[in-house]
């Protein structure tokens, strides 16, 4: 096969919708595949990236992030495509070419992870962080770049050991409050189908098992919540990485009892810490 990147530019973004390619093209400007005068891998750009599984809180981070830097306490650009974004312009229309399969938009969670998965699997074992790399980006050289995009241990390690000049803070609650978060917000990702599947616990950690079945009893978390983390665990764990906080360029932290606000400022003195690039 073609380099993988070569692949996605000669075969799928051809066939990339038009409306798509547009819309990324006007809100990503200093974002191209090819490269030209001016630009800089985004490999060797210091991206900073939030890691997060559904429900943990890391839309609020980002909310809060966003006031602090308009307060001048931090500075940081974010105009990089969203994971979901990335998902939707490189991710899953590669997965769906490598299959024989017309490009055609998914919202469905579940379905776009088994999209996910098959792109890591069959086509770029870095996923979402390979995907990234493809890319070149107008750097100021100066400013950081502050991004959502990648998660699990797999895109986790391939980013840790590809991209140096990238730090990952990985934000983490336990998945019963996960459950119980996604059990009372309505998002449009959120979607689940063959909701009359069998209830299975088994991605739980055992000591939370029991709990989750009360729960679940008392309604306060819901048969499409438990499908979804259920799902995301397939595809990404649910442990984190390394909750030693031992490997270089890598941060956990337990967002248990810490308000929005406090979090964001663990972001910020993360960011404001000098990376250990060598």
């Amino acid at each position: 096969m073609k380099s993988r990147q070569n692949f996605y530019v000669q075969e799928v973004f051809p066939r990339i919708p038009a409306e798509l390619k547009r819309r990324i093209q006007e809100h990503y400007p200093h974002l191209s595949l090819s490269s030209q005068v001016g630009l800089t891998p985004l490999s060797e750009v210091p991206v900073y990236l939030l890691v997060a599984l559904t429900a943990t809180g890391k839309s609020t981070t980002l909310e809060q992030l966003a006031k602090l830097r308009e307060a001048g306490q931090i500075q940081y650009r974010d105009d990089i495509p969203t994971r979901r974004e990335l998902a939707d312009y490189v991710i899953i229309p590669t997965a769906q070419v490598i299959s024989g399969e017309d490009i055609k938009p998914v919202t469905g969670r579940e379905e776009r992870f088994e999209y996910t998965r098959k792109f890591a699997q069959e086509f770029e074992p870095g996923g979402s962080a390979a995907a990234y790399g493809w890319f070149y980006y107008r750097w100021d050289k100066q400013t950081p770049i502050l991004s959502d995009g990648i998660r699990g241990p797999g895109e986790i390690s391939y980013s840790l050991a590809r991209h140096p000049a990238w730090r990952i803070l990985e934000l983490w609650v336990d998945p019963l409050v996960r459950l119980q978060r996604l059990t009372n917000r309505a998002d449009v990702f959120d979607q689940i189908t063959n909701l009359d599947r069998e209830i299975d616990l088994t991605f739980l950690p055992a000591e939370s098992i029991d709990e989750a079945r009360r729960l679940m009893e008392a309604s306060e978390i819901s048969h499409k919540a438990i499908l979804t983390v259920r799902a995301e665990a397939q595809n990404y764990g649910s442990e984190p990485f390394d909750n030693t906080n031992a490997i270089a360029g890598y941060r956990w932290l337990a967002m248990k009892d810490l308000p929005p606000e406090a979090v964001a400022q663990e972001v910020v003195k993360f960011m404001q810490e000098k990376p250990d690039v060598t």
